[in-house]
This record gives C-alpha cells, structure tokens and sequence, in this order.
C-alpha cells in the first residue's frame, strides 16, 4: 500500500506517523503488524520503501529503506480549469482526472454554470485517495473558485499553454495540437460546464490568446469532455 505522509523522507530515517486514518487503514483495515512493508510518499515526487517498526494507539512507526524520486509522473504540469459540474460528476472529475496524471485542478464559475459551490474537504480527500491508487508522486492542488474571467487572465499570466474546448466551427483536435506544440512550461485546459462555454466566452478567451481546440466529432458529456482532454495532452 502507498500512503503519503506530511513529513521529509530520507534514507535510514524512521519516521513517526501520527495521521489517524493512516493508523486506522493500517491497523484496523489492513491488519499491518511490526515488520510489514508499505510504500510512504512526501508529496513532492519523493517516496521510500519502509518497514514497519510498531504500531501503537498514538501512531505507526517505519524506517525508510530504499528511497528515491517517483516515476510515474507526467513530464509537465497539466493545470485543468473544470467549470463546476454537480456534486458526483464533479468529483468524478477529481477521481479520474488525478488518476490520468492532471496536477493542479481550479473550479470556476462560468456562464452556464448551474452548480456554484465545491466541498473541498471531500475533495481533497477524494484526490489524495486516487493519488495513492494510481502510483501518483504527488497530490494534485485544489484552487480557490475563480470566475471564468479570473481564471482566463490566472492562466495567460502562468507562462503555460492555455487552451479551450469548444466543439462548434472547424477547429483542431487537442490531442493533434498537442502533439505539436511545446507543452514543456505546462498546459491550462479550460472545459466547460454542462451546455458548454457561451459564444462570449469563447471570444473572450481567445482574445486573450487561447487556442480554441476540438474533442473530437460528439458531443460529450461535461465530465468526459474532461477525462478526454487530460488523457489527450498527458499521454501525447
């Protein structure tokens, strides 16, 4: 199992975990005993094989063996700008989406937004979850709600390649684009809620520099549009 863990991770050192839902899983759901093996992550792309030395009511504690960074990260940061969808879609975003590999994630407000509000707490929860089970070396961040305009002028400030999806007029294809662009200062990419992005916000972003690009021939769901364009510019 993989666990991370809210403390500096070296070779050799022995560690004290104190969390009480990693104590739990441990011992209570796992049934880990003194001598067992699980995998702790810093959260910053480091992690280290460590054995358990004791479990205790107060906390578990391991020594970290082998040791070294994460392999399983993509080779740039991928920002997705998610218009808020309701509860369970949107937290399916959160689930797959970490899964694919996206490392920040920011909720936005957009006109056809119907939905206004996300549970970051459960959110996070629901993100550091699918970090671990998908060999992840990081935890994804979760920003503040923005409103569409904030979010436009956060990621043309960011250096990074900002793009929006919007299916209607002849446009390119995200995966064709992002195979031949350089991504290597990360990529935003902006998906819109259910209904879409209004025309105006089309406009607006690309007065700002966006490349309007296509998911494809169908009409997708919000939530899928979502996994289809993180898929699409992870693994190109």
């Amino acid at each position: 199992m993989r666990f991370f863990i809210d403390r500096p991770i070296t070779q050799g050192a022995e560690i004290a975990i104190t969390d009480a839902g990693i104590r739990h899983q441990l011992a209570r759901v796992l049934r880990y005993t003194a001598g067992d093996t699980m995998i702790v992550l810093d959260g910053k792309g480091n992690e280290g094989e460590a054995v358990i030395q004791s479990i205790t009511k107060d906390a578990v504690t391991v020594k970290v063996g082998v040791y070294g960074r994460n392999k399983n990260e993509p080779e740039y940061a991928v920002a997705l700008y998610q218009s808020i969808l309701k509860k369970d879609k949107m937290e399916f975003v959160f689930e797959k989406c970490t899964e694919i590999g996206v490392s920040r994630f920011v909720p936005m407000l957009s006109e056809h937004s119907v939905k206004q509000g996300v549970n970051c707490v459960r959110a996070r929860k629901i993100v550091r979850e699918a970090a671990e089970q998908s060999r992840r070396g990081i935890i994804p961040e979760i920003s503040e709600i923005r409103s569409f305009a904030d979010a436009v002028q956060e990621a043309k400030k960011s250096g990074a390649m900002c793009v929006l999806a919007h299916n209607e007029g002849d446009t390119e294809h995200l995966g064709d684009f992002a195979r031949t662009h350089d991504l290597s200062g990360g990529i935003n990419a902006f998906i819109g809620p259910e209904g879409g992005f209004s025309d105006a916000e089309v406009a607006h972003a690309s007065q700002n520099g966006f490349h309007v690009v296509s998911l494809g021939k169908r009409t997708l769901r919000a939530e899928t549009a979502a996994i289809v364009a993180s898929f699409a510019v992870v693994e190109q």
